[in-house]
């Protein structure tokens, strides 16, 4: 079961958690229509449908000798944990309470606000792998000059990879961390970039290879560091083919007929909103007024507090942290437009781990459960000074249950 935040805090009866939800949902966009999926675990583990069988037509006869069966990738998401502290003078605390209109209420929901903000840039920025080391440094794998990495690859809590090279088919293949088999063989006869899939296809690597360095068998273990520990973001767990690339030498400048292509690239079709930074909002008015004069239809969101326009029903939504340092050509400030299916069964969600399960309890109170991700944690009177501490958590990760649920179309001119 998934919720949104305005549906969360309906069903709340906690205060607290009220409060913090309230906080988020007025003052973002994406807040109001993001669903969570709740998960009791460290980590959120799902199946994605990779290939699908074939079939055929037969002859009057009925015999049929062909036989195939479609297959599934096993996705692990890691949870990650986003950590704050606050302290509350103690005199204003003792006069105010801990309920609504409270000093600690007040600063517990700013610090929620500034949480979401964090996992609102990571939800589309988030890349967690930052470095690799292979124990066998020397050949074949001198070879990779350069790799780039997949999503999901935690060596962290699933142990190192590996990565093996058969110079008789000059070829390649991955394990990632956390699989028990390698993904099949990749072809390397010219140099070039090679992407390296798992066992679970999900996970993968593409190698920057100089055919030249591999002169003999090899196989070495390879293990994945983080020094943002973030989650890993759009940008990241984008399937395949799903990136519209710019078509000028120097970007693209915005036109509608962009958003049509996007459109009719996704295929989950439930759900479905733009989102973007101002720059674009600005120029999808320009380009809407240009037909006309007039302004696009707008949709009210649930909580939140003012209509955010739509295109072909689709709502636009405002997201700052869809950055604007995109390089093109001679363009160093271009930017993105991302369309997704927000569905929890079949597109884009944020997993967050709560307590309760799958569902929330409505008197679930985050000083006592992790509650929709969130956890208030008392750490008590401070020794230096009057005051309390109180820390503020939040666990979560973005999760895409079909790479056809989310189109990027990247390298706009913003200027």
């Amino acid at each position: 079961m998934s919720l949104t935040l305005p549906e969360a805090l309906k069903r709340t009866r906690n205060n607290l958690f009220a409060g913090m939800a309230k906080a988020i949902v007025t003052t973002d966009e994406l807040a109001a229509v993001m669903p969570m999926s709740p998960v009791n675990s460290v980590h959120d583990t799902y199946r994605r449908e990779g290939t699908l069988p074939g079939t055929e037509y037969i002859d009057d006869d009925g015999i049929t000798t062909e036989e195939s069966t479609g297959e599934d990738d096993n996705v692990t998401v890691p949870l990650r944990r986003i950590v704050g502290n606050l302290d509350v003078d103690a005199f204003a605390d003792d006069l105010t309470g801990a309920g609504p209109g409270s000093q600690r209420g007040a600063q517990v929901a700013k610090k929620a606000k500034t949480t979401w903000r964090l996992v609102k840039d990571k939800f589309v920025n988030g890349a967690n792998t930052t470095s690799h080391t292979f124990v066998v440094a020397g050949a074949p794998f001198t070879a990779i000059t350069a790799i780039d990495y997949g999503p999901w690859l935690d060596s962290g809590r699933y142990g190192p990879a590996e990565v093996q090279y058969d110079h008789a088919g000059t070829q390649w293949r991955f394990r990632a961390p956390g699989d028990v088999e390698f993904g099949d063989y990749v072809v390397a006869s010219a140099d070039g970039a090679f992407t390296l899939r798992s066992w679970n296809r999900s996970k993968y690597i593409t190698c920057t290879i100089d055919v030249s360095v591999a002169v003999a068998d090899g196989r070495s273990t390879i293990t994945f560091a983080s020094t943002s520990k973030e989650s890993d973001g759009l940008k990241q767990i984008i399937g395949p083919g799903m990136t519209i690339d710019p078509v000028g030498a120097n970007g693209d400048a915005f036109d509608l007929g962009m958003l049509d292509k996007m459109i009719t690239m996704e295929k989950v079709r439930t759900n479905l909103v733009f989102f973007c930074n101002g720059s674009i909002i600005e120029k999808f008015y320009a380009a809407y007024r240009a037909l006309g004069g007039t302004d696009p239809r707008t949709v009210q969101l649930p909580g939140y507090g003012t209509p955010v326009p739509t295109y072909r029903g689709i709502p636009l939504l405002q997201n700052d942290n869809v950055l604007s340092d995109e390089t093109v050509g001679s363009l160093t400030d271009g930017s993105s437009i991302w369309l997704a299916s927000l569905d929890a069964d079949e597109g884009l969600s944020l997993t967050v781990a709560n307590t309760g399960g799958t569902s929330l309890n409505v008197d679930a109170d985050p000083r006592a459960n992790i509650v929709m991700g969130f956890r208030i944690e008392e750490l008590g009177a401070l020794e230096g000074k009057d005051a309390r501490r109180i820390r503020v958590k939040f666990y979560s990760a973005p999760r895409l249950k079909s790479t056809l649920a989310l189109v990027r179309k990247r390298g706009i001119i913003t200027a």
